[in-house]
């Protein structure tokens, strides 16, 4: 996750099913992260400027996250129902 110091990105948190952004601000001395989440409201093109009025307060990361990345998603289960198909 050093690659990410400086930059927002979505992050993947421990039981949590939906990755939330964050601005990696920087890494303290044991090695956890420092880390701003953006306000209610703030337009998620708008993120990557990383205005400080667009950021709350700097909080550390929870232990066991991880950037997002695709294949981490998890898929959704069937109903178990099957598509009847349509006889002519």
């Amino acid at each position: 996750m050093d690659k990410f110091i400086g930059k927002v990105v979505l992050v993947q948190f421990p039981n949590v099913i939906r990755p939330r952004f964050r601005w990696i601000v920087r890494k303290r001395e044991d090695g956890r992260f420092i880390v701003r989440v953006p306000k209610i409201g703030v337009a998620i093109r708008d993120l990557n400027l990383l205005r400080d009025k667009d950021f709350n307060k700097e909080v550390l990361l929870e232990k066991g996250s991880k950037p997002f990345s695709s294949s981490t998603r998890r898929s959704k289960k069937s109903s178990g129902k099957t598509r009847k198909s349509k006889v002519k």
